[in-house]
């Protein structure tokens, strides 16, 4: 999958603008990560509850300022958006956290149950209806593990190696200019 060619071509790319290396990487790996909750969701049958829904907003929100910034190339937006990416994967990596600790019993989970839109309902038989067909996902119950974590768990590891990925690359580009000039 990744000749010789293409890891030089990147590494070509990472010389001339390492900014526009890390948002093709928050690209690929929002997309990754949203790519990976779906096929849970609609093949797998594993239910998102609604705090696996708040998880997966960051991850739209980071494919599509990297996504304009890429496209406008200016040095100056790919700096912005490179920050607010990483800030965007420290939110995630925040909201993966608290689930893993609603999930473990460390914190209270929301109140609120996900469920279908309950707009159109306008006598109770039509209510109860839709409240007894609704299937609840509860926040605290994980459907899945893999290698005894739960999905929040891998989520949390994955958005904050990346925080932290895009952390350290803007850091040793800011220390290796700081040096260059002296």
């Amino acid at each position: 999958m990744f000749t010789p060619k293409i890891i030089k071509s990147l590494v070509q790319i990472y010389k001339k603008n390492p900014l526009k290396i890390l948002l093709i990487i928050a690209f690929l790996s929002s997309f990754l990560a949203l790519f990976m909750a779906y096929i849970s969701q609609y093949f797998f049958g594993l239910e998102p509850c609604i705090l696996c829904y708040y998880q997966r907003k960051p991850f739209f929100v980071i494919i599509a300022i990297s996504f304009l910034a890429l496209l406008l190339k200016q040095k100056k937006y790919l700096k912005i958006a490179t920050i607010f990416c990483a800030l965007l994967f420290l939110t995630n990596a925040i909201i993966a956290f608290y689930h893993s600790g609603v999930e473990l019993k460390w914190f209270d989970g929301p109140k609120t149950c996900a469920t279908q839109n309950l707009e159109n309902i306008s006598d109770l038989e039509q209510l109860r209806q839709a409240i007894l067909s609704t299937k609840a996902i509860k926040c605290d119950e994980p459907q899945f593990y893999f290698l005894k974590l739960t999905m929040a768990n891998w989520n949390f590891l994955y958005s904050a190696g990346l925080f932290l990925l895009i952390l350290a690359i803007l850091i040793q580009e800011k220390l290796s200019k700081k040096y260059e000039t002296k």
